[in-house]
């Protein structure tokens, strides 16, 4: 303590020069020390609800009608399903029970010896590397179940469905004679849900 009493009374300056030099040192010391820093935001986050929607090519009309029906003929019609929607939707395809008319009194059912053949035929503008057809029912009509599921449709993908129906014959000397004039009908909807 003397000695620093001594220094102050020789030369205050100096001491005050010291402290003062001391002090910028530490101040660069602390200030240049490893304080990095480094700032990173995301603002504004936004969430939105997809939608899930379907259009129907035939929307309100007959897939397949055939009139005046023999044993042999074959009659054929197609239906376009695409997801509208902006959220994939996994698709289905539900028919009513078929509604048949006997010929004759206590004839048998159409729907019965009818078969029908369901394909789906992928996207109908696909022109390369186009995955396989798939088949999705074929059976009598009377048989076909009341939900086909179908797969998952990414948004704005389309599906063409190719219904073909045919009448088995059943040979000659009128094996089918007790269907003339028999009738059956069905109705089909399809299903999207996310």
């Amino acid at each position: 303590m003397t000695r620093m009493k001594s220094l102050w009374i020789a030369s205050p300056r100096t001491v005050l020069l010291a402290f003062g030099a001391l002090l910028v040192v530490a101040a660069v010391a602390v200030g240049s020390g490893a304080n990095f820093n480094s700032t990173s935001a995301n603002p504004s986050n936004v969430f939105t609800a997809g939608t899930i929607s379907s259009s129907n090519s035939k929307a309100n009309l007959a897939i397949l009608t055939a009139s005046n029906l023999v044993p042999g003929n074959t009659a054929t019609g197609t239906v376009d399903i695409k997801n509208t929607g902006s959220a994939s939707g996994t698709f289905t395809m539900t028919a009513t029970p078929p509604v048949d008319t006997a010929g004759a009194p206590g004839g048998p059912r159409l729907s019965k010896k009818l078969t029908l053949t369901i394909v789906d035929q992928g996207n109908p503008t696909c022109t390369t590397a186009c995955p396989a057809f798939n088949t999705i029912y074929t059976g009598t009509i009377f048989a076909e179940p009341a939900t086909i599921a179908l797969g998952v449709f990414p948004a704005g993908a389309t599906h063409r469905y190719v219904f073909t129906m045919t009448f088995p014959d059943s040979g000659t000397g009128g094996a089918d004679n007790a269907y003339q004039g028999a009738s059956t009908s069905v109705d089909y909807d399809w299903f999207s849900t996310s």
